[in-house]
């Protein structure tokens, strides 16, 4: 290896320093010998090295971030959650305000009368062609807080706001 060789490398090695540079600023800061440096790089122990160090650091990155997402959907809950409490609280009042069209009225007697209802006797009783009409009709009533939903095996029974089954 003759002197010439010597300056090649050393011209390699400036000109990789100034890569790292461009790179980030602060590698320069590091004052690592680079001939030291590309000795153990060489070697396949110290680059198994680095790569576990840089999984580790991966690793502890990752859970830092899930870490910080559940923060912010704790926050974002505690947000909404007086948002979702007004919806629940407008659901479980009796609204007594709301005037109901004759249908509903008449959906809301029966129930009243009989202590409960279902689709099948809704249909039956105002004359639906089907028992989806009915359902949608008494779901609406039950979402606007009028009703009470109970299901009993696949029969789903609609009662009074303040009535059990008999």
């Amino acid at each position: 290896m003759g002197s010439h060789d010597s300056i090649k490398q050393f011209e390699e090695m400036l000109g990789n320093q100034e890569l790292a540079k461009k790179i980030s600023p602060k590698f320069s800061e590091l004052s690592l010998d680079l001939n030291e440096i590309n000795k153990h790089c060489k070697d396949p122990m110290f680059i198994a090295v680095l790569l576990f160090k840089l999984a580790e650091e991966r690793e502890k990155t990752n859970k830092l971030l899930e870490q910080i997402h559940d923060k912010f959907d704790t926050i974002m809950f505690r947000m909404k959650a007086p948002e979702i409490a007004q919806t629940q609280q407008r659901e479980t009042e009796q609204p007594s305000s709301i005037l109901l069209s004759e249908q509903d009225q008449m959906i809301m007697h029966m129930v009243h009368t009989n202590g409960r209802a279902t689709a099948a006797e809704i249909k039956a009783e105002l004359g639906y062609k089907g028992k989806n009409a009915a359902s949608q009709r008494l779901n609406r009533l039950f979402r606007e807080g009028h009703l009470r939903k109970t299901q009993s095996g696949r029969k789903v029974f609609y009662l009074a706001r303040n009535k059990q089954l008999p």
